[in-house]
């Protein structure tokens, strides 16, 4: 963004008063209930696909029930009237992959017992396993499919039964899906090491995380107990995760002095290697205004702004006219526009920014363009300079933001999960969470997973491209558990060859939860590190995450 010019002492002071009255755009204040969207109309002549907003979380076991937690957004799969997940004819799964299904548990059933049974049937329905004992009110449970290859189809059912005083159980009703297909299982091996216990880039969350030049690079973040300004914008640098080198000091330590040559510190922006460099690209409003600015940089240490943008006054709203030079800074709009929590990704030779969201909660709504609003919108760039919207076509991802990146695998590229933040002068009291999987070949057309994943629905979470195979890492899924839902930081990883055949691929338990972290796939080995656990803990880990050897 450059130099705060004009940026007076007094003004400055009565803005961060007003930020710290609210909240800083940062992870420690939560309003997470699920409840329907708040957010501007799609564009005309586009049809906006409802997400999986119901929670889900980590393993493969019914966490704690909670009958306060109920899906606000209809479910993919199932729809009104439906008693169980709805299976599309012909599905086929992967051995051993995760599936969740979803009912409704009957109201004309009079007396039922404090649990349903979850079953499976390998022959039709002719026969059946119990599986699992859940509370009804649940509504929710993740299977794993059989392994066994001798094993060609399975359904599943919900059965509910009343146990008399006897003892004698009695099922009162079955609900069951269809009977799915099973191929070959995807299911692969990994092994989780920590390689570093206390990083020297500190503890911080909402770090860049880039693969460049056979190197790791770990860009700004977010710590306001660490940082004079809430965030950073230091550089460092490592080959193996646990040595790193500093390649850039943070200098964004005061307004009046930060020089106009340098980026502002920033958390959750758009971090890429890209046509030969390494990209920053927008930012946060931590500083009471949205940072869209666009910086690249080849060596990590000297970094120079690509992109173009308008300046605007800021407008007195009492006269409306401008103010005088010096009593409020101007308002820099890039091409894509003034947003921040967006979604960045590389693909087919372009720099893409996607979604996002203006919130009033974090930004003064006098600056102009700043009304709030949640965005599904498509931008890409050849050269970090010039952004031009890309017509979608079709259904399209529901608006949202908070999901480190978008990624490509299989010549397509995928966008998975994410939400929105609560904004209640605008509307929105409450935050949304959504694990709904979205791939295009273009950008343009964009294809919906035609079944629901089986990881929690989630904000600030990584997700990366590694070994043939789409990563879902960490992240937060609000503070109500049940319906599948954590309520809390999450410590899983899941992996996919498809986007549908989902396998858990968690580390230790000594892995800490969290969200915000950084992620890095290089040199053979997917890497996680540093991040935020909310009560006052930011980490400074490095986790190496390397393919099992397979034995003869």
């Amino acid at each position: 963004m450059g130099r705060i010019v004009g940026w007076n002492q007094a003004s400055r002071a009565a803005l961060l008063v007003a930020l710290t009255l609210t909240t800083s755009f940062g992870c420690t204040s939560f309003n997470d209930e699920p409840s329907p969207a708040a957010s501007d109309e799609p564009a005309t002549g586009r049809t906006v696909a409802s997400p999986t907003a119901a929670p889900v979380a980590s393993g493969t076991s019914s966490p704690t029930p909670s009958p306060t937690v109920e899906p606000t957004t209809p479910q993919p799969n199932l729809p009104p009237g439906a008693p169980i997940t709805v299976i599309p004819a012909g599905t086929i799964w992967a051995r051993e992959s995760v599936h969740p299904i979803r009912w409704i548990t009957p109201t004309d059933l009079g007396p039922i017992d404090l649990t349903v049974t979850v079953v499976e049937s390998l022959d039709g329905g002719a026969s059946w396993t119990n599986v699992a004992e859940v509370q009804p009110e649940e509504e929710y449970y993740r299977c794993v499919l059989p392994a066994d290859t001798s094993v060609t189809r399975v359904r599943y059912g919900v059965e509910f039964h009343l146990t008399s005083d006897k003892g004698d159980i009695v099922t009162k009703r079955r609900v069951e899906t269809i009977d799915i297909g099973l191929s070959p299982s995807q299911k692969k091996a990994y092994d989780w090491v920590k390689v570093a216990n206390n990083a020297p880039f500190g503890p911080r969350d909402g770090a860049g995380g880039i693969v460049h030049n056979g190197k790791m690079w770990l860009i700004g973040g977010w710590n306001p107990e660490r940082f004079p300004l809430q965030t950073a914008n230091d550089v460092w640098s490592s080959t193996d995760g646990a040595t790193w080198v500093q390649e850039k000091q943070n200098t964004f330590l005061d307004v009046d002095t930060f020089p106009a040559t340098d980026w502002e510190g920033r958390h959750f922006a758009g971090y890429h290697s890209f046509g030969g460099k390494m990209w920053i690209v927008g930012g946060d409003p931590n500083q009471g205004y949205y940072q869209t600015d666009v910086w690249s940089s080849t060596n990590g240490s000297v970094w120079t702004r690509t992109d173009i943008h308008r300046v605007e006054p800021r407008i007195d709203s009492r006269n409306g006219l401008p103010f005088p030079p010096g009593i409020y800074r101007p308002v820099e709009i890039a091409q894509y526009g003034l947003r921040t929590a967006h979604i960045t990704g590389t693909f087919l030779g372009r720099l893409f920014v996607m979604g996002g969201q203006r919130i009033n909660e974090y930004v003064d709504p006098t600056w102009p363009g700043a009304a709030p609003k949640a965005f599904d919108d498509v931008w890409a760039s050849l050269d970090g300079a010039t952004f031009s919207q890309v017509p979608t076509t079709g259904a399209v991802w529901r608006p949202r933001g908070y999901v480190s990146e978008a990624v490509e695998l299989n010549a397509r590229m995928w966008l998975i999960g994410g939400g929105l933040s609560e904004d209640p002068t605008a509307g929105r009291p409450k935050r949304e969470f959504y694990n709904d999987v979205w791939s295009t070949t273009d950008g343009a057309s964009w294809t919906p997973a035609p079944t629901e994943a089986p990881f929690s629905p989630r904000i600030w979470h990584n997700v990366k491209s590694f070994d043939g195979r789409l990563w879902v890492i960490n992240g937060y899924d609000g503070n109500i558990a049940g319906g599948g839902r954590l309520g809390d930081n999450l410590p899983d990883v899941w992996a996919s060859t498809d986007g549908v055949n989902w396998y858990d691929v968690s580390p230790p338990s000594t892995f800490v939860g969290r969200h915000a972290g950084t992620a890095w796939a290089h040199n053979g080995s997917l890497y996680v590190g540093s991040g935020n656990a909310i009560e006052g803990e930011w980490y400074a880990d490095v986790w190496k995450m390397t393919p099992r050897p397979v034995v003869p």
